[in-house]
């Protein structure tokens, strides 16, 4: 006899997984105040079968497009990784190798160079002239039927306890009832056809969930079949609704695109998109998962460095100000581990392809880049960062005074201080009175953090940090950080 599915250690592990995804952190750490009790509450909903989804979130997002995503409920989450979980040992054995969304070991970069791997192939390392069929899917996740799909899974499932949940998720309505959180103004921009709340009744899974992204494998599964068995397509890759398929023989290719046309509207409701579908030769390059691939080399998407371009420029507006006296660089920490992180998604993408170049004049163009980070490896480093070696008091300083050519304005409690020929040339220049230096120091001056303001104009000519202290690391040892940066118009 099978074990139950719900059982208090199976709901734990779902969580876990959960607590594991990035996008989730908030919502674990609200559930994680009382984790065993909300476990335990989830662990009887399903077993006396009281359980039933809680309303989604509903908002539209747009990245290269306008899409419409429904996020379930913490809770819901950890019951779709319940389901998942058990699914998948039974549906992996069914699905082909080169499908590779939301699978374990595969992933966009596994199928760029699974790609690579075929373009050598079938054009013998480019002695032969090949071409690839890239097909696109319209409108995919509205476009599923809800019970079609469902009879695909219960016909692998004899457990009662899978095919009661499988049955509730997949037949769920996420437009009843959802909670909306962006403004009604932004539905405009997503297409009837790809909302769903204008699909036909029992169409539509929701962009969002772990489920539907599994589904849409179950869903396509009789189409990978169809292309590898019945049209014995050597060279075949699929990544969601994205179907490549390369040969040497443009004609097959042609017919092979017919066929699938017609095994999508007849098994599976779907249509090919009218304009996404295109024969092109291999060596113009294949556009693909944001990399345009070709057999020796990857270039990234044109769209891709766009919105990355935008995006940092939105970040840089937000913390360069540029007045007639110099250049103002606001560097908070929140403001710069958001920038890093931004950049880092960005520079980890950029790293599995050639763009080398590309780094290069990003690091030209925007100001705030060149001056607080630094690449190495493909990885963005923070430039004038101490928090990898706190070090006392005077090694931070010499940290920022050998990585800086101007002032270093040192927060130490209330207070701004300067040391060294810092504080000489602010005794000379500024008129601040030197007080008794410190240990392993031999000048000090200081500002009143509150009273800056008042003496910024005898600092407009020459370039400064300021160094602000933030948490405690151990004992009365500060780790600091870059708050600001000032870069008189001389410079420029």
């Amino acid at each position: 006899m099978t074990a139950s599915l719900f059982t208090y250690e199976n709901l734990h592990r779902a969580w876990l997984d959960c607590r594991r995804k990035k996008r989730c952190r908030a919502a674990a750490l609200e559930f994680e105040v009382n984790a065993e009790e909300n476990l335990a509450a989830l662990t009887r909903e399903l077993t006396e079968r009281t359980y039933h989804p809680a309303p989604s979130f509903c908002f539209v997002a747009r990245n290269d497009k306008h899409r419409e995503v429904f996020a379930a409920h913490f809770r819901d989450r950890v019951v779709h990784h319940l389901l998942v979980r058990r699914l998948e040992a039974i549906w992996e054995p069914v699905f082909i190798h080169d499908s590779y969304a939301c699978r374990k070991g595969k992933g966009t970069h596994a199928a760029v160079q699974r790609l690579q791997q075929f373009m050598r192939k079938v054009t013998t390392n480019g002695v032969r002239r090949a071409w690839c069929a890239q097909l696109d899917i319209r409108a995919f996740f509205p476009s599923i039927d809800r019970q079609k799909l469902l009879d695909m899974v219960l016909s692998r499932l004899d457990e009662e306890e899978l095919r009661w949940l499988a049955e509730l998720l997949i037949l769920h309505d996420p437009t009843i009832d959802p909670v909306f959180t962006c403004s009604a103004a932004k539905w405009r921009n997503v297409p009837a056809h790809k909302s769903l709340f204008t699909v036909p009744h029992g169409k539509g899974l929701p962009i969002g969930n772990l489920t539907s992204q599994f589904f849409a494998n179950v869903y396509l599964t009789p189409l990978d079949q169809f292309v590898k068995h019945t049209l014995k397509c050597r060279y075949y890759i699929r990544y969601v609704d994205d179907l490549l398929l390369l040969s040497d023989d443009i004609e097959w290719l042609h017919e092979c695109r017919e066929r699938i046309a017609t095994f999508l509207e007849d098994r599976l409701g779907l249509s090919l998109h009218p304009r996404r579908n295109h024969i092109l030769p291999v060596s113009n390059g294949v556009d693909f998962v944001g990399y345009v691939v070709r057999s020796t080399h990857m270039l990234v998407r044109r769209r891709v460095v766009n919105n990355c371009v935008r995006a940092l420029a939105r970040r840089e507006r937000a913390m360069v100000i540029h007045m007639p006296q110099g250049t103002w660089i606001k560097a908070p920490q929140r403001e710069c581990d958001e920038l890093l992180a931004t950049l880092s998604s960005y520079l980890g993408m950029f790293s599995h392809s050639r763009s080398g170049s590309l780094v290069e004049s990003l690091w030209r163009r925007f100001e705030v880049l060149r001056w607080l980070f630094n690449v190495r490896g493909g990885c963005a480093v923070p430039r004038l960062s101490s928090r990898e070696r706190p070090g006392n008091l005077v090694t931070q300083y010499r940290f920022f005074r050998t990585r800086f050519r101007g002032l270093v304005l040192f927060q130490v409690g209330c207070f701004l201080e300067l040391y060294d020929r810092d504080a000489t040339w602010a005794h000379r220049h500024a008129g601040l009175n030197r007080v008794t230096p410190r240990r392993g120091m031999y000048a000090r001056a200081g500002i009143y953090a509150a009273y800056w303001r008042r003496w910024a104009k005898h600092f407009i000519d020459v370039p400064f940090i300021i160094v602000s202290q933030r948490a405690t690391v151990r004992g009365n040892l500060r780790d600091r950080g870059i708050a600001a940066i000032w870069l008189p118009a001389r410079m420029g």
